[in-house]
């Protein structure tokens, strides 16, 4: 049996020492992720049922896309007028296309050590979906909420 407590929209399972994240899909909770809040403790993300795909936040045009959760909750409280999708890792796949192709406009900002992958992802994303798409280079992890990567963020989804 699980133990979950409720803190605002996240949750903390006890058992596993996790901030949990719920993912819903036309009003109902179809996943959670949860982040490992103990030392060492692996994985660092899990994913509760492995139905999401992804994880969105907010209602813009542009489609800002990051690694994980936290920093996706952080770059929507930094740019409310742009959706952000945490694709839960650095793999993406036909289903992160498909919803990257619904915006106007991506971003990709991946973590620092994924800069491979976010040049990489930038020529899937525009090959894929025929969209302008701007690869971001970051000093450091959106959710650290560094100046110099708010400032590129922001001119960037403008």
């Amino acid at each position: 049996m699980r133990r979950w407590g409720i803190v605002g929209n996240t949750f903390y399972d006890v058992q596993q020492e996790r901030v949990v994240f719920p993912i819903y899909h036309k009003g109902q909770m179809i996943d959670a992720i949860g982040r490992a809040v103990g030392a060492n403790q692996n994985p660092k993300w899990y994913r509760y049922t492995g139905a999401a795909n992804h994880y969105t936040i907010g209602t813009g045009r542009t489609m800002l896309i990051v690694e994980d959760v936290v920093s996706a909750m952080v770059a929507y409280q930094e740019l409310p007028d742009v959706t952000c999708m945490a694709i839960l890792g650095t793999s993406m796949n036909t289903k992160h296309f498909e919803k990257i192709g619904e915006y106007d406009k991506a971003v990709i900002a991946l973590d620092p050590d994924a800069v491979a992958k976010t040049i990489e992802y930038r020529r899937e994303i525009e090959l894929w979906t025929g969209k302008q798409t701007t690869a971001l280079s970051l000093s450091d992890d959106v959710k650290y909420r560094m100046p110099e990567d708010i400032e590129k963020l922001q001119e960037i989804c403008r």
